[in-house]
């Protein structure tokens, strides 16, 4: 719970500090928004495929800008992450969901032309809390210790339909494994490799003021 109410006073500051700082007209340098929607999830190493787990993405960003066309941002969000089974999956998985819910702070750059928006930068997510169910249904969080650091690569774009409203969607993909132990001895083939690498896909509906 202190995290939570660490991350919407981060959030509020975030957006005091970015509107306070705005201006109109021409020598505007600082652009707050919104964002709000969702990531389709999968983990690369528990023999589990499919980006079929959903979770909630949402928080705020804030643009300094560079130029007409460039931008850097920075966003504080609250992501949802994980895996989840399907019918199709291969039986020998050991897991059935993996729920993993972060703090993240991306570092982006926006390049703007016309309505689109290309972007790409680094994000830095911190695991606030997680589950882990196992194919029986049985709780077994507990006996599979994760890292509370995760670095990802991000990669999307954004079309706006006017100055305020856009369409945005991400993809992102862990840059460091988040399962805590040794994974140096090579995995049998068709076998857990006892790495969590994740990707996911983002869609999410922006507001920028």
């Amino acid at each position: 719970m202190k995290k939570i109410q660490l991350f919407l006073a981060v959030l509020f500051l975030l957006f005091t500090v970015s509107l306070s700082a705005q201006t109109t007209g021409p020598e505007r340098r600082f652009e707050g928004g919104l964002v709000a929607g969702f990531n389709m999830s999968q983990i690369d190493g528990d023999l589990l495929h499919g980006f079929h787990k959903l979770g909630f993405n949402a928080g705020g960003r804030v643009n300094a800008l560079l130029n007409e066309r460039w931008r850097i941002g920075l966003e504080l969000l609250f992501s949802q992450q994980g895996a989840s089974r399907s019918k199709l999956d291969n039986p020998a998985s050991q897991y059935d969901k993996i729920r993993l819910n972060f703090v993240e702070a991306p570092v982006l750059v926006h390049f703007q032309d016309w309505k689109i928006q290309a972007t790409a930068g680094v994000s830095y997510g911190r695991l606030i809390s997680y589950e882990i169910i196992d194919y029986t249904g049985e709780d077994v969080t507990e006996q599979i210790p994760l890292k509370e650091d995760l670095f990802s690569i991000v990669l999307g774009g954004t079309f706006f339909f006017d100055e305020h409203f856009g369409l945005n969607i991400y993809w992102s993909k862990w840059l460091n494994n988040l399962r805590i132990g040794d994974t140096s001895t090579p995995t049998p083939v068709g076998a857990e490799s006892g790495k969590f690498i994740g990707r996911n896909v983002t869609i999410r509906g922006v507001y920028m003021f």
